[in-house]
């Protein structure tokens, strides 16, 4: 897919375009291009969405959007990051309201699931982090990403230590990366393409092992659930 931005080369040349220049301005313009990528993405799937399709969601040329982010897999890379902060809330107040009563693995998987099948748009990008948006960023980029992703499973961690999901620190860790990886993969198996799609209307005997997100995420939990609870 072409990245070919059909604007004029120059963003000062754009009609009506005028530079950001306050820090107030420079903040909207970066939340305008954020957003702008978020839309795109929760439409078409973050694999579809090219750095020349942000720019012209939100009126800029390419090279003007490179101004407030080096590349668009570090656009990505924030909306991510922010989805992960969104998680770890989302986790944290729903382990709060099951307390005091222990979870059941299926509940507490059910209850991860359902988590994430709130944010379409984040399980899409942890399909495509390690694959592509952790590539072609820099150094400080990748940082503070795994700085907020990392702090967020710290958040979720102690969310899920205690009597009321039967795990210790280790073994909440351990789901929470168990979640994270299966989230990623079973996403991009139950969301298949156009392609696979059709192949299934006409051959529904092939597609004996599509199935739903959120159902088959929580069935595949709660099997983790239950082998971190057994006795070692």
């Amino acid at each position: 897919m072409s990245d070919v931005v059909t604007q004029p080369t120059s963003a000062d040349d754009q009609p009506g375009f005028r530079r950001a220049r306050s820090p107030e301005h420079k903040a909207q313009r970066r939340q305008a291009i954020l957003d702008a990528a978020r839309g795109l993405a929760t439409e078409r799937g973050v694999r579809a969405v090219t750095l020349g399709d942000i720019a012209r969601e939100v009126g800029l040329t390419k090279s003007n959007v490179l101004r407030y982010f080096e590349t668009r897999e570090a656009i990505y890379l924030h909306l991510s990051a922010a989805g992960y902060r969104d998680w770890a809330a989302r986790v944290q107040q729903a382990v709060r309201a099951g307390q005091p009563e222990p979870l059941a693995p299926a509940r507490l998987a059910g209850l991860l699931a359902d988590s994430l099948d709130a944010d379409p748009l984040f399980c899409d990008l942890l399909s495509d982090t390690a694959a592509t948006l952790e590539h072609n960023v820099s150094l400080d980029a990748v940082r503070t990403y795994k700085e907020a992703s990392t702090s967020a499973v710290h958040t979720l961690t102690a969310a899920l230590t205690g009597p009321h999901t039967g795990l210790g620190a280790e073994a909440a860790q351990d789901l929470i990366l168990a979640t994270a990886l299966l989230t990623a993969s079973t996403w991009t198996a139950t969301h298949p393409s156009a392609t696979l799609i059709e192949l299934y209307r006409a051959s529904p005997e092939l597609g004996a092992l599509a199935a739903d997100f959120a159902p088959e995420l929580a069935r595949l939990l709660t099997l983790v659930v239950r082998g971190l609870r057994a006795p070692a």
